[in-house]
């Protein structure tokens, strides 16, 4: 069933459509559904600080917990500077294969975005400029059929060749291993092509260049992670425009973040809201602003008020855990009738859902770990903590000074833990 973009949903049947956690705001439903942030967990400071840089060659990353909306917000600040940049944003996950990735494989995949651009410019840059680079990847990448397509001046077919390439990069592992060696032999030739290229791109529209890189914060292999932008970092800084890369929170989390940090312009991270302060007091701020994520996508009525609270409590200020168990918890109330509405153990049901999940994943350190930080332990950074931070049962806030807590989802299980161990010592 089609749900209009500028409709709250007035059933359960419309609001799973709208609830749907793998679905980032972008385009109309972004200008519709989109719910302000509290300022302490805005981009806006990002924003303003890209804006007051004269430079048109500087690097950002850009991190946070999963979950926490930067794709979102990602396609907030492409709309911000639509008007005064070129801005290219592509999503890797789509394009790469995430568990085998470098920073070879990466710029192939920026050259090709850019190249598709700058073919579907209405004013498009000298002839010889988008050919020289095409002609790198006719030499080094592309196989025969996919070279007829590049050679096209037909979108379709140009798309279809990018998608190929894509396709091989992010699956065939002979090919991508080929790809890759390829491109590390002649990068430098790369990235001058494609700075000719961005040049010139800059110069018939008047513009600076933007390219925003979403999905790298899903690398999983922390290694890698640092590999990437560690060791890549010089290649990475190379392509003469502005750029923001996404990176895995566990990288902020991780010694090597402070040699990464230098290389870079500067390095942002979206916070999480806050459903709680530190001292345990109701974030009212928060608290609205998740609640405003519920009204603008359905009718009050289709959920009852201690059910929407509990909602945003067990959320923990994660917008995409908020998504998911909200479409959870209507499936369920959907079977007493699609007007609703759900009800606290629609709620509790869906959480329960998520809460064994975790008791299957969650090993003996790191309920150990859970529960000292629950009992008012410090923070201290160990392969145990990044790996609580990458599962989301420890989340962390940003109130000035920051501070963590466990993911209320998680908390039960973790008091069951150590209760359980206190009788033991006992």
């Amino acid at each position: 069933m089609s749900v209009s973009i500028f409709n709250k949903a007035s059933g359960l049947r419309e609001a799973y459509t709208l609830f749907d956690p793998l679905r980032p705001l972008e385009g109309e439903d972004l200008r519709r559904f989109y719910a302000e942030r509290p300022e302490e967990a805005s981009i806006d400071p990002l924003v303003e600080e890209l804006l007051l840089e004269s430079r048109e060659d500087d690097k950002t990353i850009f991190t946070g917990l999963r979950g926490s909306g930067k794709t979102t917000e990602l396609a907030r600040l492409e709309e911000k500077f639509s008007d005064t940049h070129t801005v290219i944003r592509f999503d890797v996950e789509k394009l790469l294969n995430l568990g085998d990735l470098d920073y070879a494989d990466l710029l192939v995949s920026v050259g090709l975005q850019v190249f598709r651009h700058a073919q579907a410019m209405k004013d498009r840059p000298d002839e010889k400029k988008w050919e020289a680079l095409l002609f790198w990847y006719e030499t080094h990448i592309l196989e025969e059929d996919e070279r007829r397509r590049f050679q096209s001046e037909v979108g379709a077919e140009l798309n279809m060749a990018i998608a190929s390439v894509s396709l091989s990069l992010s699956t065939a592992s002979p090919r991508r291993q080929t790809v890759r060696a390829q491109a590390q032999a002649n990068l430098a030739d790369l990235i001058k092509r494609l700075n000719d290229l961005l040049e010139d791109i800059r110069h018939k529209s008047g513009r600076p260049i933007l390219v925003i890189v979403d999905g790298l914060d899903k690398v999983y292999n922390l290694k890698q992670a640092c590999d990437l932008f560690l060791h890549g970092a010089n290649a990475l800084l190379a392509p003469r425009c502005r750029v923001i890369y996404t990176v895995p929170f566990a990288l902020y989390h991780n010694n090597d973040f402070q040699q990464v940090r230098l290389s870079f312009s500067r390095w942002f991270i979206l916070p999480n809201i806050k459903v709680w302060e530190r001292d345990g007091s109701l974030c009212q701020e928060g608290r609205e602003a998740l609640q405003e994520v519920l009204n603008r996508r359905m009718e009050a009525a289709l959920i009852s008020p201690e059910a929407r609270e509990r909602l945003i409590e067990f959320s923990g200020g994660v917008l995409k855990e908020l998504v998911s168990l909200t479409r959870s918890a209507l499936m369920r109330a959907r079977r007493r009738g699609d007007q609703g509405p759900i009800q606290v153990d629609d709620v509790e049901y869906a959480a329960r859902q998520v809460r064994n999940a975790y008791r299957g994943l969650l090993t003996e350190e790191h309920y150990r770990e859970l529960w000292r930080i629950h009992q008012g332990g410090r923070f201290f950074q160990t392969p145990i903590v990044q790996e609580l931070i990458h599962n989301l049962s420890l989340l962390e806030y940003n109130g000035g000074d920051v501070w963590w807590a466990v993911h209320p989802i998680v908390r039960p299980l973790v008091e069951e833990w150590g209760n359980e161990s206190g009788k033991k010592a006992g």
